[in-house]
């Protein structure tokens, strides 16, 4: 919400559409579905914190996803999850690719929080690398070769954006 609150006060071009998706997955889905066709992205860059494991809190993954889905018991708990109200990074893109919504180019951004818990406030750490967060998905969304660049790789699997940023 916080990336989006800063990106979304930003002047863009008419193809750049700044959204929060921390809203159930299903209905993410269905709104990117229902653009027309002449308004679909051609692109998503998504950002979200996300505990992987093995990273150092505030690290930043970027990378373009592979759109490979987990199998059919993977999707069917994903789904599960977001009727019940799970909102997650993989849970969104796992449902959202499943029934259609995703374009093909899906760039993705994970900050591994310091802190693991549902909250608005940033750990320090976080905080202090909140900026240059942000300034990745500005040169992601306006510079193509920038997205171009990055590594295709399946959920979770992105390489860190210059390490830890900050």
């Amino acid at each position: 919400m916080a990336v989006a609150d800063r990106l979304g006060a930003r002047t863009w071009t008419d193809d750049v559409v700044v959204e929060d998706l921390s809203y159930n997955p299903i209905a993410v889905g269905q709104w990117l579905e229902d653009a027309p066709p002449e308004r679909r992205f051609s692109r998503a860059i998504i950002v979200g914190g996300v505990e992987r494991g093995g990273r150092l809190p505030g690290t930043v993954a970027a990378y373009r996803w592979d759109g490979a889905l987990p199998g059919e018991d993977e999707i069917q708990r994903a789904v599960t999850e977001a009727v019940t109200g799970v909102i997650a990074l993989d849970n969104t893109l796992i449902v959202a690719r499943h029934f259609g919504g995703l374009p093909q180019d899906v760039v993705v951004v994970e900050v591994e929080p310091a802190i693991h818990e549902f909250g608005e406030a940033f750990s320090d750490t976080v905080a202090g690398i909140f900026d240059a967060v942000c300034e990745l998905v500005i040169r992601l969304a306006t510079d193509v070769g920038a997205a171009e660049r990055l590594p295709w790789a399946p959920l979770g699997g992105g390489v860190p954006a210059g390490g830890t940023i900050g």
